[in-house]
């Protein structure tokens, strides 16, 4: 299995550290119980559907809600139902004083990969909580995944990300040079598998194909060497890369 000595270098600083969990930003709902409960169990709009549905016991991430009239708050705290919603002008006044948004959660003291899942005023305000998080704790800004489009594009996105986390690697058929070992299966991909890659937080770039050279576990979750056909003008070419499992989708 081959490496860009850049990505091989990159991935070699990284594992030397404790791998942290995925972090979930969710955007609170407007539809929710009746009376007072924790916020996991207040919201009961479809995103937090699709949460319960999707996480799996074995491979629960980290996670944070934003509230349109609390700011960033634990899964487990105790709220009543309000009737708040998240503006331009109330992202704003958040982002302008984020220590206050951000005080209510209990943020990781290391940041992993996260995943924000919520309209655009909500994706707004946990951009800037993240980039403020990684310079307290002076490391790199981490890998960020965020929904987009309509609410059942969303759901579908989150839904995806959600199982992602469970997969599991089998069959190791070599190592890197680091010692990391790689491995022919995960899920339901496999090595010379011709699959799709899309980048699911960039709509602008285009699809391409790609075909598995193998799969390991990266920093940020399972990760596959992709050979991916990029087309130049009238001209195809082969990049080799590597991709996050939740960028690629099976030919089905």
């Amino acid at each position: 299995m081959s490496a860009h000595p850049t990505q091989l270098n990159l991935f070699d600083e990284i594992v030397r550290a404790a791998v942290a969990r995925p972090l979930v930003l969710m955007a609170c709902s407007a539809t929710k119980l009746d009376r007072p409960a924790p916020a996991m169990d207040l919201y009961r709009g479809v995103m937090y559907e699709t949460f319960r549905a999707h996480v799996q016991a074995d491979a629960q991430p980290d996670v944070i809600i934003l509230s349109a009239q609390h700011g960033f708050i634990r899964p487990d705290a105790e709220i009543a139902p309000y009737d708040v919603r998240m503006t331009a002008e109330r992202s704003a006044a958040m982002i302008s004083d984020l220590p206050t948004a951000m005080a209510g959660a209990a943020w990781p003291d290391q940041v992993g990969p996260v995943f924000l899942a919520g309209g655009a005023h909500y994706r707004r305000v946990m951009r800037a909580a993240v980039g403020r998080l990684a310079n307290m704790g002076s490391q790199r800004l981490p890998t960020i995944m965020e929904t987009s489009g309509g609410i059942g594009m969303q759901r579908s996105q989150l839904g995806r990300y959600l199982d992602s986390l469970a997969v599991q690697l089998s069959e190791e058929i070599g190592r890197h040079p680091n010692g990391q070992p790689y491995f022919r299966r995960a899920g339901q991909f496999a090595v010379n598998d011709r699959v799709i890659h899309s980048y699911r937080h960039l709509p602008g770039i285009p699809p391409r194909w790609a075909t598995i050279k193998g799969l390991f576990q990266g920093p940020c979750g399972i990760t596959a060497e992709v050979d991916v056909e990029e087309v130049t003008g009238n001209r195809s070419h082969i990049v080799s890369r590597w991709v996050g499992l939740q960028n690629l989708q099976p030919n089905l």
